[in-house]
């Protein structure tokens, strides 16, 4: 999930609303990491909460650039669009997003929002039902994956004397080890939900 240990701690420093100081540590991880995507994304944010405008967006568009295929760089900028005020940018970049990810429930969500504001509430409407449909089936796809994470937690707590036969290891990817590949934890996976369904907002403290 974190490019280097300097990607991690600014990561930190920015969930408990230290901007200015996760903005520096952002810089030293790029350092190490030149035009990383994630922590460009990462610092374009920060950015966006301290109403830098063109430092956020000279970040947002260079992953953009960088990655023109993936739509949560899109939905990323859609949204720090609609902060500085360009609603038509902001759906223009949320279509974006959703046409290259059509599972993304919250650029769905975000985008209806936009399209009510513009008073095109049929087209928001669809655009709500796509949300909800789709935030139902990540809801019980984080189930599942609770139940594997207890389940392994619960395994590991039987640990077989060393020297004891057991069964080999099938080596075949499973379900959760591709799911891991991605995020190293469950816990990580639940932040980065949270962190998405609520606007990539900070913890205030």
């Amino acid at each position: 999930m974190f490019a280097n240990k300097e990607h991690e701690k600014a990561h930190v420093l920015f969930k408990d609303g230290k901007l200015k100081e996760s903005i520096l540590i952002f810089t030293k991880a790029l350092v190490a990491a030149p035009n990383h995507l994630d922590i460009l994304s990462d610092r374009g944010v920060a950015y966006l909460h301290l109403k830098e405008e063109q430092k956020c967006f000279d970040d947002l568009n260079l992953a953009i650039e960088l990655q023109p295929e993936y739509g949560f760089r899109y939905a990323c900028r859609a949204f720090a669009k609609r902060s500085f005020g360009d609603l038509d940018g902001a759906i223009v970049d949320y279509e974006k997003a959703v046409n290259l990810d059509p599972d993304d429930s919250i650029a769905h969500n975000n985008l209806g929002l936009l399209l009510e504001e513009k008073g095109y509430k049929t087209a928001a409407e669809q655009r709500f039902k796509r949300a909800d449909k789709l935030s139902k089936q990540e809801d019980q796809l984080l189930g599942v994956i609770n139940q594997i994470d207890q389940k392994e937690n619960s395994e590991n707590k039987n640990v077989l004397p060393l020297h004891q036969e057991k069964e080999p290891i099938d080596p075949r990817p499973t379900k959760s080890n591709e799911f891991k590949k991605i995020f190293t934890s469950i816990k990580q996976f639940k932040e980065f939900m949270h962190f998405m369904r609520n606007g990539f907002r900070i913890n205030k403290k």
